[in-house]
């Protein structure tokens, strides 16, 4: 590393440190270790092939497990973890470190890695109470979606009973009145139902199985038949992977996909839904922070719909986060959601790509998994 490197790496708010394969020790290490972790560079100079012992003791397995993913990286340069370092006073921070191979040998491995590791303790904290706090929300929710069914329930069956008994008397004006509350109402148990499914995800004890997507898929389709056959929507699909899951959660994260593609489908031409599935690559599973030792399969559900702006990506996912205005395109603003959150729970990812007029398409990347 030249001094114009050395000067720039001291200058980042990170521990920046050199890794060499071959002598097992570091070669370089930046002088903010100093004021991260307390160690001096005459420190560093000491440990030799020792220096994990920065790690927290708890995580040195998970470091030496992922130091050895990039011997795995082929095309890709670059992976990104978690881990614990302890500092010199024998307490712990977290940091998330990034690793860039530098040097390979002639059959390509790696001979030196660059790595830098920013201290995201208070960041992880901050996420860990979010999280907490999105956990008290779901109990709520859970919670008030079910006290609301009954009272809602006695609303919809007295304004039944009421058009019945006293139809003529209410006169057409009285009976545009309870259409429209009987319109409400509906629109209100939609909301609560979809939200108790929303709030039940993460309260599942189901046991993940082995399943065969084809028929999981098959099933989502024949729940969406009539919605098919109205639209005449085509929907074409590659053969799907077995994997070890929630079936009935898996199910439900394809009919709100394939719900989503029949709603926001473009009038003025036939609705076509592609589904496509295969092995996710290496270098895709690093980038989104997947173990890439394990199996995933990227799955995929485009269509040839309104699509969206590319700044709605994420907010599409989040909870009664809408687009369109209820009237043109009526829903909860929860089924995106549902799947993010059934995705999270088998440990995989869904995000979307779209452009105005030209469609959307849903990448669901899931594991394959193992049986216990």
């Amino acid at each position: 590393m030249t001094e114009q490197d050395q000067l720039i790496s001291d200058f980042f708010p990170a521990v920046v440190y050199v890794y060499d394969t071959q002598a097992g020790n570091l070669s370089y290490v930046s002088k903010r270790i100093t004021d991260l972790l307390g160690y001096s560079l005459d420190d560093v100079k000491s440990w030799g092939k020792d220096w994990m012992k920065t790690i927290f003791h708890d995580d040195v397995d998970i470091a030496m497990k992922e130091l050895e993913v990039y011997n795995a990286l082929e095309n890709a340069h670059t992976h990104t973890f978690n881990s614990r370092y302890r500092n010199k006073g024998d307490n712990w921070r977290y940091f998330r470190t990034q690793g860039s191979i530098l040097k390979r040998d002639e059959a390509g491995k790696p001979l030196s890695i660059l790595f830098i590791a920013q201290d995201v303790t208070e960041q992880l904290q901050s996420e860990l109470e979010l999280t907490r706090s999105n956990r008290d929300l779901e109990e709520f929710a859970y919670e008030a979606s079910h006290d609301l069914q009954e009272p809602l329930r006695k609303v919809i069956t007295f304004g039944e009973r009421l058009r019945d008994k006293f139809g003529n008397i209410l006169g057409n004006e009285g009976k545009a009145y309870l259409s429209r509350m009987a319109a409400a109402t509906d629109n209100m148990r939609i909301l609560i139902d979809n939200l108790l499914e929303f709030s039940k995800i993460s309260r599942s004890n189901e046991a993940f199985v082995l399943s065969d997507l084809n028929v999981v898929m098959e099933e989502a389709k024949g729940e969406l038949e009539l919605k098919i056959e109205e639209t005449g929507a085509e929907i074409m699909q590659d053969d799907l992977p077995f994997i070890v899951c929630n079936p009935l959660q898996i199910r439900q994260l394809f009919v709100n996909l394939l719900s989503n593609s029949l709603k926001f489908r473009k009038k003025d031409r036939k609705t076509i839904i592609r589904i496509g599935s295969r092995p996710a690559t290496v270098e895709e599973k690093a980038a989104e922070k997947l173990p890439v030792d394990q199996v995933y399969y990227w799955i995929t559900i485009a269509d040839n719909g309104i699509g969206f702006e590319k700044e709605y990506a994420e907010r599409i996912f989040l909870i009664f986060q809408r687009l369109h205005g209820k009237s043109e395109y009526p829903g909860s603003g929860i089924g995106l959601a549902i799947c993010k959150k059934i995705a999270d729970q088998h440990h995989g990812v869904i995000r979307a790509e779209g452009r105005p007029g030209d469609g959307a398409v849903f990448i669901v990347i899931l594991p394959k998994g193992t049986r216990d």
